[in-house]
């Protein structure tokens, strides 16, 4: 009966090992969520959550992690030069807040890690079936975010059919672009137009459109009609738009960059089993198929994602040389 009974128990623990084998990665991650981590962060209490994704879409994920765990979190998003400096402000001060960070600025994750800001992410579960592309010691890409131009169709009846489009003329006065000097993927995509384009086509982007300090205003005067075109578009916030029947539509012209959304555990995180748990769920299939809805997961078979389109890969630590030239194109400096 020991036996039989050791047996028993034997073939079960393999046969949960084989069937987790097959899982995907972000299934892998939720399957490997033990009681003891989620018992210890719901004794944390309330958890800090700094984030530069899409209101709508962070609201809806963190709304399902407090129904499934019971967990609430404050919320606070941030472009990423604000975040920069209130992490900045708070790691200095010795009195960290936030516990889990989204962010898409891979230059100021860098600047932000050598500081010693951010904890090694090893022991999050599920974190070794991500592609190893995707993660660094103290990062991971948990949403691919490839630009995309978007326009208001109640406005616009023959829309721009790529980004050399928004050269000619017509779209003087109608066109609203990012601002290239909050940094990061913005200032990316602006070199990346030069360099495919040439000054001219800069010149005339500059001529043609007024800026927009970041995405979330910029899109909602487009769906307000106040402007007719913006590029280039984060394709969260357009999703988020199109829940609320926004006017627009959206297209990706190659070549286009992603603002990937990666991440980081604070390395002094308050709520230190919060952040673990909340991470794993970020990696899970349903933390994924919520993040990104209608969007790009970084991994595959994640019901409601979408296939990503082709990236160009920019160089990141040239960008204060090439920005310069660009800002004078465009008339910015």
């Amino acid at each position: 009966m020991k036996t039989s009974l050791t047996r028993t128990l034997l073939g079960s623990t393999f046969a949960a090992l084989i069937a987790t084998s097959f899982l995907s990665p972000a299934a892998q991650a939720q399957a490997q969520v033990d009681q003891a981590l989620i018992d210890a962060a719901r004794k944390e209490g309330k958890g800090s959550f700094y984030a530069v994704t899409d209101p709508t879409i962070i609201q809806g994920f963190t709304a399902k992690f407090k129904e499934k765990y019971g967990i609430e979190l404050e919320i606070t998003r941030l472009i990423s030069g604000a975040l920069g400096q209130r992490l900045t402000t708070e790691f200095d001060s010795g009195n960290p807040v936030a516990d889990l960070v989204f962010d898409t600025d891979k230059l100021l994750q860098e600047s932000l890690a050598a500081k010693g800001m951010f904890a090694e992410l090893g022991n999050i579960p599920g974190l070794d079936a991500y592609p190893a592309s995707t993660k660094n010691a103290y990062s991971i890409v948990v949403s691919h975010i490839p630009y995309s131009l978007v326009w208001n169709k109640n406005l616009i009846k023959d829309p721009p059919k790529g980004w050399q489009d928004l050269s000619d003329p017509k779209w003087k006065g109608k066109l609203m672009f990012i601002d290239p000097k909050v940094g990061g993927s913005p200032a990316q995509w602006h070199i990346l137009m030069r360099e495919t384009y040439g000054d001219e086509f800069i010149r005339a982007l500059g001529q043609n459109g007024t800026m927009a300090p970041s995405v979330v205003p910029g899109l909602q005067q487009i769906a307000a009609g106040a402007k007719g075109v913006y590029a280039p578009a984060i394709h969260q916030v357009v999703v988020g738009l199109l829940s609320k029947d926004a006017p627009i539509e959206e297209i990706f012209p190659q070549p286009t960059i992603s603002s990937d959304t990666s991440m980081l555990i604070m390395k002094k995180a308050p709520h230190p089993n919060i952040a673990r748990l909340l991470a794993a769920f970020t990696l899970s299939v349903e933390g994924q198929s919520i993040l990104n809805k209608d969007g790009f997961s970084p991994i595959p078979n994640v019901p409601g994602t979408l296939p990503l389109p082709k990236l160009t890969n920019p160089d990141l630590h040239n960008a204060k040389e090439k920005i310069e030239p660009v800002l004078k194109l465009l008339g910015l400096n």
